[in-house]
């Protein structure tokens, strides 16, 4: 059996995703607004320095600047594909958009904010402690970790029940039952590298944050702001 700490996460193929990702999200994603929504409202108001990893093609970010225009927003994204349709964005064209691997480092400037979505569970286990350890180093003193994310439940029996309500979430949106099927043969490949809520709050522990919020929880996926 195959360690899950050292396991590859199975990647997306990000070219052929990117041109789809914006219509997509609110497909595979219960109460996607709800989430993004959340996410957002973490943010401090006013003129804050934000980091925003594995940024894609700016879903999130819009919805950021919506909710604070005066965000100074630096997004970090390895996929060119994705980083193009960002920059097509006119709502992003005060952003900043930088090519490159969490795996690799971080900017070395300091940050108000780190904000992330739906990008961390792509790492496999010891990537992403790594890469917590790397979004502390770059906080201020007083600033957050706001992250949203895919989890897994403790139990096998919660992870069925979960499974069978996504699938029928992603059938009444729409989806074909062989792509709905897909996104479940996805997860389940990916099953043992993603991280329990209770896993995760070890992680941040671990990397110096002490004080951890949990405003939202949905199905398989939650919010969680981290002070420094």
């Amino acid at each position: 059996m195959s360690d899950p700490h050292t396991r590859t996460v199975r990647a997306p193929d990000w070219r052929e995703l990117s041109a789809r990702y914006d219509g997509m999200v609110p497909r595979i994603l219960p109460a996607a607004d709800l989430f993004f929504r959340c996410c957002s409202d973490c943010v401090p108001r006013g003129r804050v320095e934000v980091l925003e990893l594995g940024s894609g093609t700016g879903y999130a970010t819009e919805r950021l600047l919506r909710r604070n225009p005066r965000a100074r927003v630096t997004c970090l994204d390895r996929s060119a594909d994705m980083l193009a349709i960002a920059a097509a964005k006119p709502a992003l064209k005060r952003v900043e958009l930088v090519q490159g691997d969490i795996r690799d480092g971080l900017p070395t400037r300091r940050f108000d904010v780190v904000f992330t979505t739906l990008c961390l569970h792509h790492l496999a286990n010891r990537e992403r402690q790594a890469a917590v350890g790397r979004v502390f180093r770059v906080l201020r003193r007083g600033s957050c970790f706001i992250n949203g994310d895919v989890f897994r439940p403790g139990a096998a029996w919660e992870e069925r029940l979960l499974r069978e309500r996504w699938f029928r979430f992603m059938r009444a949106q729409g989806m074909a039952p062989s792509e709905a099927r897909a996104m479940l043969a996805k997860r389940r490949a990916n099953q043992s590298c993603l991280d329990t809520m209770r896993g995760w709050r070890g992680k941040l522990q671990r990397a110096g944050f002490a004080r951890i919020f949990n405003p939202l929880t949905i199905e398989f996926y939650a919010v969680f702001v981290a002070y420094k």
